[in-house]
């Protein structure tokens, strides 16, 4: 079974067509998908990057591999980081019926001892999405499902798993310990249908599968289709959802550790951000930041539905929009971003937005604070010669210890429509 939940809401927004512009940060494509007629080196990367110690990356592409269902791939740089070459780890529908999954969409995760964990939004042993890991023996990686979704009846294990995992310490960008619980959500299934967020819990021979919270409970704001998770320093699960909420658009929620009661922290408004998939940031005194696809009241913007906007809500409870995507003319400071943002050591954050931009394919951005925040736009997407440099990011960015940049394209680059890994360096 497809998916491709984001796709049905994001096909619909318009691509512009608008002049290049210069260019904050030098841009390297690292590698365009689709080298192969066939795009067995895979096509159109839905999710983020990982950087290893050596400076190694690993993704996932939703489509393309060997059997055309996606698979994960890991890039390997020469001396001075001036080339790198990819290796195929996994193609997923290898197995009968797609039992090792399908249709990878989330961020890869990586445990202390380098062993790799994600999801998919198709396959798995009931064609609803998987729960995978991948350790590395002598002789390449060995894939391994943890759990398989609609394993219950009428699916209130979930389905769809596309938005990735969460541990106690990501935020710090510490691997996962391999032995403390993981947590992640499905778009659909539960008791109501509408998603679920759960727990996976190692407990010595296998792990343990547990639904902490079914979406669109009678008692709360209904929510529904719900993104990314991250934790708190207390063990609360936190997230936003796509739709749902007091205003139907969508509201950020936490889930207190050890009940898993919901509280709802803000409701999305069609003035203020509607649609929030990405994930969110947290920083050391508790404030979130995020973004929404759509809201906002941005002065160039020309769809009724708002061109997105960047927030931060408070650990006090003040929710305040942070920036106005497309507030510069024809867009070119961005508009719709689909992924969530990375904060760096100085407290500035990093995104992309899925369009607008002086090139028409999007753009990576920073966020900077000081008396108010001020956007900067890194780089423009499709601003090379038949959008070779890639366009339409729905990636969150990864940041190395030198402050260089790492994310993927969703679609173009140097082979067509493949999409790309690439790095932008100050």
């Amino acid at each position: 079974m497809k998916h491709r939940f984001r796709q049905r809401y994001f096909l619909a927004v318009a691509i512009l067509a608008l002049p290049f512009g210069a260019q904050a940060y030098t841009q390297k494509t690292l590698h365009s998908f689709c080298t192969e007629s066939t795009c067995g080196d895979g096509k159109n990367p839905q999710a983020g990057l990982l950087v290893d110690s050596s400076g190694a990356l690993y993704g996932t592409t939703e489509d393309g591999g060997k059997y055309g269902e996606g698979m994960v791939f890991k890039l390997i740089p020469n001396a001075n980081k001036t080339k790198y070459k990819e290796y195929i780890l996994h193609n997923f529908c290898g197995r009968a019926d797609c039992a090792d999954g399908a249709l990878p969409e989330g961020d890869l995760i990586m445990d202390a001892d380098g062993n790799l964990y994600g999801t998919t939004d198709g396959g798995g042993k009931f064609t609803d999405g998987a729960i995978f890991k991948m350790v590395h023996k002598t002789n390449g990686w060995a894939l391994s499902v943890i759990h398989s979704f609609c394993a219950q009846t009428n699916c209130t294990d979930g389905v769809g798993a596309w938005s990735g995992l969460a541990y106690a310490g990501q935020a710090s960008g510490a691997p996962y310990d391999g032995t403390s619980p993981l947590y992640g959500t499905t778009i659909g299934g539960g008791a109501n249908n509408k998603g679920i967020a759960y727990q996976l819990r190692p407990n010595g021979s296998g792990w343990s599968y547990s639904v902490i919270h079914s979406f669109d409970a009678p008692s709360t704001d209904s929510t529904a289709f719900p993104g990314p998770l991250i934790l708190d320093s207390s063990g609360n699960v936190l997230g936003a959802t796509g739709e749902g909420g007091k205003y139907g658009v969508g509201l950020i929620y936490r889930l207190a550790a050890g009940n898993w009661s919901e509280a709802v922290l803000h409701n999305f408004t069609e003035a203020t951000g509607q649609v929030g998939w990405g994930r969110l940031s947290i920083d050391a005194a508790g404030n979130l930041f995020g973004v929404t696809a759509y809201g906002g009241s941005g002065a160039h913007c020309t769809t009724e539905v708002g061109c997105g906007v960047a927030y931060e809500r408070t650990a006090g409870g003040t929710y305040k929009v942070i920036y106005q995507f497309c507030s510069k003319s024809n867009c070119r400071d961005g508009a719709s971003p689909l992924a969530g943002m990375t904060m760096d050591a100085d407290g500035d954050l990093f995104g992309t937005t899925y369009t607008g931009g002086s090139g028409g394919g999007g753009t990576a951005f920073e966020l900077s604070h000081g008396s108010k925040w001020v956007l900067t736009t890194l780089y423009a997407f499709c601003s090379a010669g038949g959008c070779a440099d890639g366009e339409q990011s729905a990636a969150s960015l990864i940041l190395d210890n030198g402050g260089n940049l790492y994310g993927t394209t969703t679609e173009e680059g140097a082979n067509g429509s493949g999409g790309t890994v690439f790095r932008l360096k100050p």
